[in-house]
């Protein structure tokens, strides 16, 4: 039988570790299952360069101006209740610019603290066979940020 998850990959980012897969519907509702979350909770989108942000129809000038000033890095950009992130991690920069943009949250069954490590990762959710370490990891979340206000909805 099939690993109906196969589409979904853990990886180290410059933040935290998390859990995502490509920019489909099939994707966001894997993601939903496998962590148990609340589908009014959002999912980011990494991206690897500003030109694939531009792609979504959520994005506007006024992200670009944001994304000019604080990408790659820590800052994940609220736009149109869209949020857009780009990592400062060279290797899932190379990742997200040759497979494209993911969806991508913190991997952690929703509520629980968040995995520390690959190894902790690959024991709660050990459907996922896809595991990436792009590199070294802050261990704090990204700030994020509403575009439209300035509001920083996470410090």
């Amino acid at each position: 039988m099939a690993n109906k998850y196969n589409k979904l990959f853990i990886s180290t980012t410059d933040t935290i570790l998390g859990i995502g897969g490509k920019v489909s519907k099939e994707v966001k509702d894997l993601i939903y299952e496998i962590k148990g979350r609340d589908r009014l909770k959002k999912l980011i989108i990494l991206v690897g360069s500003i030109e694939q942000a531009r792609k979504f129809k959520e994005w506007n000038t006024q992200a670009e101006e944001f994304a000019k000033k604080w990408w790659p890095g820590a800052y994940t950009l609220v736009v149109n209740d869209q949020g857009f992130r780009m990592p400062k991690q060279e290797k899932f920069l190379e990742y997200l610019k040759k497979n494209g943009p993911v969806y991508f949250t913190s991997c952690n069954i929703s509520g629980a603290p968040v995995c520390e490590t690959i190894e902790a990762a690959k024991e709660v959710f050990p459907e996922v066979t896809n595991v990436y370490n792009f590199g070294e990891m802050s261990g704090k979340a990204s700030q994020v940020i509403r575009v439209e206000t300035g509001e920083i909805l996470r410090n």
